[in-house]
């Protein structure tokens, strides 16, 4: 199996910029703002037939694999080494003899596996990479539990046997993964497994897409039915079904469904479906060089993904609509505050990707990668600023590959002009300064469906929205805004200041700033403009009408 592009390991790779500070809000969080023992330690003391967490569910496992992936990233410093190091052996002593780590006293609830699964993940990785083989025991000993009582699938359980099998060596659990949850066959096989959720739910699809190219790596086994549901997925997330944002799950009620109707209200954009979806296009990058996964990457993680998380850290969306605010999540269980805490602490490990022929960088920030014969350091205020610069220092040539993002269409690197995709370069020995230039101009992106009509702004990787309270907007006059597009835009450091009109109105024209999409009062995406003209489709959607 040729692989193209492959991840380094998360001690190689500083961060700072705008990812950094998101990682260090959701440490600082964990560390400092959460009750643990309250919320869900207690729950594994003093089991109970019926506990006291919706549904079931304390999302603990998912938690802790937070908390090691933050340590493993070098996060909160030696107090979250310490916090990780307390927690894990705290779950562990309520480890029964029979290898269950559970919250139920009697029979077990329908989500126990699914918390279970993230609890083996979490202790494989604190295996690996912090060498705790009491971790890597206790993860033995609940995948037995779980294999002894023939378990079914759930999410994130085909992940983590597969983990448990690479690491500790033991075939069963990656067998377990192919005999009994069928994952070298086709992804419509999982409908026929699971009662709840099946592929018409997007996160369950993508875990689902996810656990198959990790299979495919584990066992070099490449067919065309365990690449069939991830290239339907991209299918899917590159036409009708992503929405502006990059989230691409909807559905009024439920909310977790694909749905293609762009309403962008209710229950829109699971937050498990968008850290999903940024883990396993990172994941596809190894097998499918596409520039495309790279742009995607950014623009989920940018707008729906850190949309979810308040501007302090301290709360987070269940749901991401595009076309109202969307509500704050109440409790700190469940899946979705726990799956942002995972994928927060996993970002820095899209930034730079190894290469057959030297190293490629998919996202700009603040950063260094420091390795044996390369370190590249990246300084720049990307996405607000326009310019990269590159300090790398090589003790052998290599080929450095850029990603030049879809939307950016006069894109120089030092000097001269280069075409959108995967630009190529030769680094001598010594050191070298690169300058990259990607020009943001105000994209006045077509809506499709329910936007049919509408345009939504955007400027480079970010979506830009309006917030009522901050433009002093009435519910009426927000239902009236129409862009004047024959007026310019005028970017600020606050956002796009744009010239709206509200018929009806004493004031016909106002001035109306549209802020970042990630600005936790955003009210509204998509308006009316005034001329056809000037509006484009989204370079990386292309729904098909």
């Amino acid at each position: 199996m040729n692989l193209e592009f492959q991840p380094f390991a998360p001690d190689v790779v500083q961060i700072g910029g705008e990812i950094r500070r998101r990682m260090d809000l959701t440490a600082e969080k964990i560390l400092h703002h959460l009750d643990v023992e309250n919320v869900f330690v207690r729950h594994f003391r003093h089991r109970s037939e019926t506990p006291e967490v919706p549904g079931g569910f304390t999302g603990y496992g998912m938690f802790l694999d937070a908390v090691v992936k933050a340590a493993i990233h070098r996060i909160g410093g030696d107090e979250m080494n310490r916090f990780k190091t307390e927690r894990l052996a705290e779950l562990i002593a309520t480890q029964s003899p029979d290898g269950a780590i559970t919250v139920f006293s009697g029979v077990p609830g329908y989500w126990d596996n699914h918390d279970q699964a993230y609890m083996i993940q979490a202790f494989v990785q604190d295996h690996r990479y912090c060498g705790n083989e009491n971790a890597l025991q206790a993860a033995l000993k609940l995948g037995n539990f779980l294999v002894n009582r023939g378990t079914a699938v759930t999410l994130g359980l085909e992940t983590a046997f597969l983990m448990l099998s690479e690491e500790s060596g033991d075939s069963r659990f990656s067998d377990y993964c192919r005999d009994v949850f069928k994952l070298d066959q086709s992804i419509n096989a999982y409908d026929r497994m699971t009662p709840v959720n099946g592929v018409a739910h997007v996160y369950t699809w993508i875990a689902r897409c996810l656990a198959q190219l990790q299979y495919m790596k584990l066992t070099g086994n490449d067919t065309a039915l365990l690449r069939e549901g991830t290239q339907e997925l991209f299918r899917r997330v590159f036409s009708n079904y992503s929405s502006i944002s990059g989230s691409c799950s909807g559905g009024f009620f439920w909310g977790e469904l694909w749905d293609d109707t762009q309403i962008g209200l209710g229950k829109w954009g699971e937050t498990c479906a968008s850290a999903y979806l940024l883990r396993c296009t990172a994941k596809y990058l190894e097998f499918d060089a596409d520039p495309r996964l790279g742009d995607l990457y950014e623009r989920v993680m940018y707008n729906a993904f850190f949309g979810a998380q308040s501007e302090d850290g301290l709360r987070q969306r269940y749901f991401i609509p595009f076309n109202e605010p969307g509500e704050w999540y109440e409790h700190e269980t469940y899946c979705c505050p726990n799956n942002l805490r995972r994928m927060m602490f996993e970002l820095s490990d899209a930034i730079y990707f190894k290469t057959p022929d030297g190293i490629a960088v998919n996202l700009y920030t603040d950063s260094a990668l420091t390795i044996p014969n390369a370190v590249i350091h990246q300084k720049t205020d990307y996405p607000e600023s326009e310019t990269v610069e590159f300090t790398i220092s090589a003790r052998k040539v290599f080929t450095l590959t850029l990603r030049i993002p879809g939307w950016c269409k006069h894109a120089v690197v030092q000097g001269k002009s280069v075409s959108a995709g995967w630009f190529n370069m030769e680094i001598p020995e010594g050191e070298t300064h690169i300058t990259l230039q990607l020009p943001m101009e105000v994209r006045q992106i077509r809506g499709n469906m329910a936007q049919a009509g509408r345009i939504a702004l955007l400027r480079g990787p970010l979506v830009y929205a309006v917030e009522m309270e901050r433009n002093q907007l009435s519910g009426h006059a927000m239902d009236l805004l129409t862009i004047d597009n024959t007026k310019p835009f005028s970017v600020t450091p606050k956002g796009i200041e744009t010239t709206c009109l509200i018929p009806n109105q004493d004031h016909l024209e106002r001035k109306v700033l549209f802020t970042r999409f990630s600005c936790e009062k955003r009210t509204r995406t998509y308006f009316p403009a005034v001329l056809t003209g000037t509006v484009v489709n989204d370079s990386l959607f292309h729904p098909q009408l």
